[in-house]
């Protein structure tokens, strides 16, 4: 059986976060899940931003920009989980980013609420990255950046907001980086046991 680790998981408690989360093994040798625009439109659905019947269809190029979207929220949150500061130039690329998005959302009233409405396309990846951006901007101006971690599996790399009580999660999912661990060290103390 796979580790849940090898497809889109939701642990990070920040959309942005999940998203830059589609990477597996980010501290090794890295094992891409945005394969393809099917694989993004799947991500996408489950993640609640594209209906389930969307289907997106992007061309190399535009894929591309969204991994590149990813490779920049990672280095805009990485040093953050790090304990460092966020450097000025990966909060400049998201400033820059959300004002080439900003075409894709427009305030909607509906049932005495107002809410931001997304324009979708099958073919334009905007109203997604639109999307992940904006949660992006959530965690930074609401202070709970300063909660964002790094799972401390050996190879893992995927980031999340820490919200236990006591503040000192470690793991992206216990049940796999976690339970990992502990199999890891069970097994030292076995191998050291017996010698």
């Amino acid at each position: 059986m796979r580790p849940s680790t090898d497809d889109f998981q939701f642990i990070a408690g920040n959309l942005a976060l999940d998203f830059v989360n589609t990477i597996g093994d980010r501290l090794g040798e890295g094992r891409e899940y945005l394969t393809s625009s099917a694989e993004l439109g799947r991500w996408a659905r489950l993640a609640g931003i594209l209906p389930a019947n969307a289907r997106l269809s992007l061309r190399p190029r535009q894929l591309a920009a969204v991994r590149a979207a990813r490779a920049d929220l990672y280095r805009l949150f990485h040093p953050v989980a790090l304990g460092a500061p966020t450097p000025r130039s990966a909060l400049s690329a998201l400033d820059a980013r959300l004002r080439t998005l900003a075409h894709v959302r427009r305030l909607s009233w509906n049932r005495g609420t107002v809410s931001w409405a997304w324009r979708r396309s099958a073919r334009d990846p905007s109203a997604i990255m639109a999307q992940v951006c904006s949660s992006a901007v959530d965690l930074l101006v609401s202070g709970r950046f300063a909660h964002v971690r790094q799972c401390d599996g050996e190879h893992c790399g995927w980031l999340f907001v820490d919200r236990s009580p006591a503040g000192r999660r470690r793991w992206c999912s216990m049940a796999d980086c976690g339970n990992r661990a502990k199999a890891r060290r069970h097994l030292a103390v076995v191998r050291r046991a017996s010698r």
